[in-house]
């Protein structure tokens, strides 16, 4: 641990910030864990995207479908990899505050930065229970633990989530909430004791420029960029330089890969599917691992994997990816 626990809010705000991305998890096509893969996914997001932490076994992690053993695994995949260069969060969402307890402890002792919790999907149902089982694991370890509220679960209020930061490891929020109200809400409830990001890349520059956001975790940093060509990171930059003209500028011009993100994987779940195929595609069409998806989501039939890679190449951003492969060769 790099910080006591009662450090845990001061040492956040030192880290959680800047441009974070959140990967699929590789899986074989025999249904393992893919070691190699996952390691490579990590290692290019380190080094050719030049992202500043990760958050691994999320929802678009496909937690859900994994055993402990797996994802403390992984885990330990990325901690390998990572090697300090970058800091790390580690999803510990379980129903079973057992469960979620024991892989937070594995969290812990392998060496992540903090873990986050998913609110509890059955069950909990008032203030009361959301606060009691969050408690009941935060006592028990010393990381710091980042809040996870969606709108697929009991809703994290500003009430709630100011109570929940009294707990001195409570060191961040990641607002899965699309609606702008109960966000700005949140911010001024808790904003200046715990780092908020809102999990979605679009209003991302709105944040930075008017509600004053430093924190961007989302899986679309690594969609968006290849190596030498970083546009999530340049405008993020420029508007934190305080050049709101050219963060604007730049911001903008990727409204075409927005486009393709708004078709193929709306809110990853809101189009009937949880589109976890077409992200691990999309990566595969720039160069990164993708591979199999776990039941119950479902793969992409061979005619949306065409009209997908049709929309991508469109944008020129497989191009992009191409060209940074030759050169790397090249060099």
């Amino acid at each position: 641990m790099k910080y006591r626990k009662n450090e845990a809010k001061e040492y956040a705000k030192t880290v959680l910030k800047g441009v974070w991305t959140a990967l699929p998890t590789a899986f074989t096509r025999d249904d393992k864990i893919d070691e190699k893969g996952n390691a490579a996914n990590l290692e290019h997001c380190i080094s050719g995207l030049r992202l500043e932490g990760h958050y691994c076994i999320g929802n678009v992690g496909e937690f859900w479908s994994m055993t402990n053993d797996e994802r403390m695994r992984v885990v330990e995949i990325n901690v390998d990899v990572a090697r300090g260069r970058i800091p790390l969060i580690a999803g510990c969402h379980h129903q079973n505050p057992y469960e979620a307890l024991k892989l937070t402890q594995h969290a812990q002792s392998a060496g992540v930065d903090f873990v986050i919790i998913l609110t509890p999907y059955v069950a909990a149902r008032g203030d009361d229970a959301v606060y009691d089982y969050y408690k009941f694991i935060a006592d028990k370890v010393d990381i710091g633990i980042v809040l996870f509220n969606t709108e697929a679960t009991y809703p994290i209020s500003a009430r709630l989530a100011k109570r929940l930061a009294t707990i001195p490891n409570i060191a961040g929020f990641k607002q899965g909430v699309g609606k702008m109200a109960p966000t700005t809400a949140l911010r001024d409830a808790i904003g200046h004791d715990v780092e908020v990001s809102v999990a979605d890349e679009a209003p991302w520059f709105y944040n930075i420029a008017v509600a004053g956001d430093r924190w961007l975790l989302n899986y679309c940093p690594h969609l968006y960029q290849v190596p030498g060509y970083l546009p999530v990171n340049d405008y993020t930059r420029a508007a934190f330089a305080g050049d709101m003209n050219k963060a604007a500028e730049i911001c903008r011009s990727i409204n075409p890969l927005r486009s393709v993100l708004a078709k193929w994987i709306p809110g990853y779940g809101s189009g009937g599917r949880m589109a976890i195929a077409e992200q691990k595609f999309w990566m595969e069409c720039i160069g990164m691992v993708g591979g199999p998806v776990r039941t119950p989501c479902a793969e992409m039939t061979e005619g949306m994997k065409v009209q997908m890679r049709a929309d991508l190449e469109a944008t020129g951003l497989p191009a992009k990816a191409r060209a940074g492969s030759q050169q790397k060769r090249a060099a």
